[in-house]
């Protein structure tokens, strides 16, 4: 008994990992105390009409559990818990505490064990439209496994409603995904109406000062979406689904971008200190931005970041575009987490959190 208890402590201190794919999100048939939903990669998977535990493998649908279904959330992933700190302030004090308390797994491309997702009895997982295993996990373990995407920005809308059809919060999800899916089009209409769109390098992201996502991340289809033409896009197409592609210093200076965006204040610092990087027009010019800690590119907040962006790119960060962002930030907290923000954590960069 000791010997079993031991190994069942032991699997639930290992990361555990949650697989997302891209679909359509629709309810095909209902019979038997079952639905069938399509996920976002096209599958048609049976569930319980009703579920009570659910586990998922990625940050995106680790955070929309935390929103939409908190009491049937049985775990976070590794890579949403090591952040948690920085996004206390979206939860209140009793829902910071629920997380923190929960199982911490992996995510689907790093520590996924199929024992750790028995242990944890799931009704159904959901992990991301990259996870290769999905087909895999779902027939060694038993459990419903449904895929949803972040990239590009616009599949977020669906990922978000099909999360909540999943979890039994339709009414919610929708409200969500409403408001994703009119700001980003509201994005794209101004974007239209651009009669000059920059060229826009985003770098930094985790130290790497010469890294640069493609055309087909949420970072580069952010920056594309919100009227800038992402030097990204021009790197081959092996490399359009990577975050982070290490370019040579001689490749960003033919770039010669308009605008760089630094994924925080320190890798701003660097850009602005370093001989290298003074030759470029972006530097000289000063335009060189540093994304809000509360409207990231990435994440839940990704929404916020595609209005920050353009109020960069297309309208010179001048005060229309501060006020519009205000009011599309305060709306998106009040909707998704409850609660508004301050003026100085709405001005907070990147980096500062």
């Amino acid at each position: 008994m000791k010997r079993y208890l031991s190994a069942v402590l032991a699997v639930l201190a290992l990361p555990v990992v949650i697989f997302c794919a891209f679909g359509a999100g629709s309810n095909e048939h209902e019979a038997g105390g079952t639905v069938t939903i399509t996920d976002m990669l096209g599958r048609k998977v049976t569930m319980p009409k009703t579920i009570h535990r659910v586990l998922a493998l990625h940050p995106i649908p680790t955070g929309l559990l935390a929103i939409m279904a908190p009491q049937e959330q049985v775990s976070v992933d590794s890579y949403f818990h090591r952040s948690l700190e920085t996004h206390e302030f979206e939860y209140t004090a009793a829902e910071y505490k629920r997380l923190s308390s929960l199982p911490v797994t992996g995510v689907y491309f790093n520590g996924l064990s199929t024992e750790q997702i028995l242990v944890l009895h799931p009704d159904v997982v959901i992990t991301m439209r990259g996870d290769t295993n999905i087909e895999k996990e779902q027939q060694q373990t038993g459990i419903p496994f449904f895929a949803v995407s972040k990239a590009p920005t616009s599949s977020y809308a669906t990922t978000i409603r099909l999360v909540g059809q999943i979890v039994g919060q339709q009414k919610r999800g929708d409200e969500m995904a409403d408001f994703w899916a009119k700001t980003t089009q509201s994005v794209q209409d101004k974007a239209a109406k651009a009669s000059h769109h920059p060229t826009v390098l985003y770098t930094g992201k985790n130290g790497n000062m010469t890294g640069t996502p493609g055309k087909n991340t949420v970072f580069g289809s952010t920056l594309d979406t919100a009227g800038g033409q992402n030097v990204g896009d021009q790197l081959p197409q092996a490399f359009a689904a990577r975050e982070s592609n290490t370019v040579s210093m001689e490749q960003v200076a033919q770039w010669n971008p308009d605008i760089i965006i630094a994924s925080g204040a320190e890798a701003k610092n660097k850009i602005m200190t370093d001989p290298q990087w003074r030759m470029l027009k972006a530097v000289e010019a000063r335009r060189v931005y540093v994304p809000r800690a509360f409207a990231g590119l990435d994440g839940l907040q990704a929404v916020l970041g595609m209005v920050w962006v353009q109020g960069v790119l297309l309208e010179g960060d001048d005060a229309a575009a501060e006020a519009h962002l205000t009011s599309v930030m305060q709306s998106y907290y009040k909707l998704f987490y409850g609660h508004t923000l301050t003026a100085a954590q709405i001005a907070q960069p990147a980096g500062e959190r």
